[in-house]
Protein backbone atom coordinates (compact mmCIF):
# COMPACT_ATOMS: atom_id res chain seq x y z
CA UNK A 1 0.00 0.00 0.00
CA UNK A 2 1.29 3.64 -0.73
CA UNK A 3 -0.50 6.83 0.43
CA UNK A 4 -0.81 9.20 -2.37
CA UNK A 5 -1.59 11.85 0.63
CA UNK A 6 -2.60 11.82 4.06
CA UNK A 7 -6.32 10.19 3.45
CA UNK A 8 -5.94 7.94 0.53
CA UNK A 9 -3.92 4.99 0.08
CA UNK A 10 -3.43 3.10 -3.06
CA UNK A 11 -2.89 -0.61 -3.07
CA UNK A 12 -4.41 -4.07 -5.07
CA UNK A 13 -6.61 -6.92 -3.70
CA UNK A 14 -3.73 -8.33 -1.26
CA UNK A 15 -3.87 -4.57 0.81
CA UNK A 16 -7.62 -4.47 0.71
CA UNK A 17 -7.49 -8.42 2.60
CA UNK A 18 -5.09 -7.40 4.81
CA UNK A 19 -6.99 -6.47 7.98
CA UNK A 20 -4.34 -6.29 10.17
CA UNK A 21 -2.44 -3.32 8.49
CA UNK A 22 -6.04 -2.21 7.59
CA UNK A 23 -6.62 -1.55 11.15
CA UNK A 24 -3.06 -0.30 11.61
CA UNK A 25 -2.93 2.32 9.06
CA UNK A 26 -6.42 3.56 10.67
CA UNK A 27 -8.28 3.30 7.24
CA UNK A 28 -12.01 4.26 7.32
CA UNK A 29 -13.13 2.89 4.35
CA UNK A 30 -11.99 0.52 1.26
CA UNK A 31 -13.18 1.28 -2.68
CA UNK A 32 -12.50 -1.22 -5.12
CA UNK A 33 -11.97 0.16 -8.06
CA UNK A 34 -12.79 -2.20 -10.72
CA UNK A 35 -16.68 -1.55 -9.94
CA UNK A 36 -15.78 1.88 -11.89
CA UNK A 37 -14.69 0.04 -14.95
CA UNK A 38 -16.13 -1.88 -17.83
CA UNK A 39 -15.07 -4.82 -19.36
CA UNK A 40 -14.77 -4.85 -23.10
CA UNK A 41 -13.26 -7.52 -25.41
CA UNK A 42 -11.57 -6.34 -28.59
CA UNK A 43 -10.54 -8.63 -30.65
CA UNK A 44 -8.65 -11.56 -28.67
CA UNK A 45 -7.77 -8.63 -26.24
CA UNK A 46 -9.93 -7.99 -22.72
CA UNK A 47 -9.86 -4.88 -22.09
CA UNK A 48 -11.32 -2.66 -19.15
CA UNK A 49 -12.85 1.21 -19.68
CA UNK A 50 -13.27 3.78 -17.00
CA UNK A 51 -17.09 4.51 -16.65
CA UNK A 52 -16.58 8.18 -16.73
CA UNK A 53 -19.84 8.93 -14.83
CA UNK A 54 -18.57 6.93 -12.22
CA UNK A 55 -15.27 7.56 -12.13
CA UNK A 56 -16.04 11.42 -11.57
CA UNK A 57 -18.45 10.68 -9.00
CA UNK A 58 -15.99 8.69 -6.60
CA UNK A 59 -13.83 11.21 -6.98
CA UNK A 60 -16.27 13.67 -5.51
CA UNK A 61 -16.86 11.44 -3.10
CA UNK A 62 -13.15 10.30 -2.06
CA UNK A 63 -12.53 14.48 -1.84
CA UNK A 64 -15.68 14.75 0.84
CA UNK A 65 -14.40 11.82 2.29
CA UNK A 66 -10.76 13.59 2.75
CA UNK A 67 -12.15 16.52 4.23
CA UNK A 68 -13.89 14.58 6.87
CA UNK A 69 -9.95 13.19 7.62
CA UNK A 70 -11.23 9.96 6.50
CA UNK A 71 -8.84 7.55 5.69
CA UNK A 72 -9.71 5.54 3.03
CA UNK A 73 -7.64 2.43 0.51
CA UNK A 74 -8.43 2.21 -3.12
CA UNK A 75 -7.53 -1.06 -4.54
CA UNK A 76 -8.38 -2.75 -7.56
CA UNK A 77 -6.75 -6.62 -8.71
CA UNK A 78 -2.55 -5.49 -9.00
CA UNK A 79 -3.14 -1.67 -8.18
CA UNK A 80 -1.28 -0.71 -11.36
CA UNK A 81 -4.15 0.69 -13.80
CA UNK A 82 -7.53 1.14 -12.24
CA UNK A 83 -6.55 2.32 -8.84
CA UNK A 84 -3.62 4.72 -9.66
CA UNK A 85 -6.28 6.21 -12.50
CA UNK A 86 -8.69 6.85 -9.58
CA UNK A 87 -6.46 8.78 -7.17
CA UNK A 88 -5.29 10.78 -10.33
CA UNK A 89 -8.34 11.73 -10.37
CA UNK A 90 -9.01 12.68 -7.05
CA UNK A 91 -5.88 14.62 -7.04
CA UNK A 92 -6.88 16.40 -9.75
CA UNK A 93 -9.83 17.31 -7.92
CA UNK A 94 -8.46 17.93 -4.75
CA UNK A 95 -5.22 19.74 -5.67
CA UNK A 96 -7.22 21.72 -8.36
CA UNK A 97 -4.52 20.08 -11.08
CA UNK A 98 -4.25 19.11 -14.76
CA UNK A 99 -4.53 15.09 -15.40
CA UNK A 100 -1.07 14.83 -16.58
CA UNK A 101 0.10 16.80 -13.09
CA UNK A 102 -1.87 14.44 -10.80
CA UNK A 103 -1.09 11.44 -12.72
CA UNK A 104 3.09 12.68 -12.08
CA UNK A 105 1.83 13.29 -8.34
CA UNK A 106 0.76 9.57 -8.31
CA UNK A 107 3.62 8.10 -9.67
CA UNK A 108 5.78 9.39 -7.64
CA UNK A 109 4.35 8.20 -4.63
CA UNK A 110 3.51 4.56 -6.64
CA UNK A 111 5.67 3.86 -9.05
CA UNK A 112 4.27 0.90 -10.99
CA UNK A 113 1.54 3.55 -11.57
CA UNK A 114 0.61 2.86 -15.43
CA UNK A 115 -0.66 6.13 -17.44
CA UNK A 116 -3.59 5.74 -20.02
CA UNK A 117 -3.68 8.54 -22.21
CA UNK A 118 -6.63 6.84 -23.76
CA UNK A 119 -8.82 6.91 -20.18
CA UNK A 120 -7.75 10.59 -20.04
CA UNK A 121 -8.75 11.03 -23.40
CA UNK A 122 -12.57 9.32 -22.61
CA UNK A 123 -12.93 11.43 -19.23
CA UNK A 124 -12.27 14.51 -20.41
CA UNK A 125 -14.57 14.30 -22.96
CA UNK A 126 -17.48 13.03 -21.20
CA UNK A 127 -16.26 16.36 -18.89
CA UNK A 128 -16.95 18.53 -21.92
CA UNK A 129 -20.10 16.94 -22.96
CA UNK A 130 -21.47 17.48 -19.06
CA UNK A 131 -19.86 21.27 -19.27
CA UNK A 132 -22.09 21.18 -22.32
CA UNK A 133 -24.72 19.83 -21.00
CA UNK A 134 -25.29 22.39 -18.21
CA UNK A 135 -25.13 25.22 -19.92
Amino acid sequence: MHWIDQWIGVGDLIDANYVAELREQDVDFIVDARTLFESAHVGFHHENRPVPSKILKAARLLVALSDLDAKILIHCLEGIDRTPFLAMVYVSRKYKMNYEAAYKFVAEKRPSTRYHWDWVKLLESNESVGAASQE
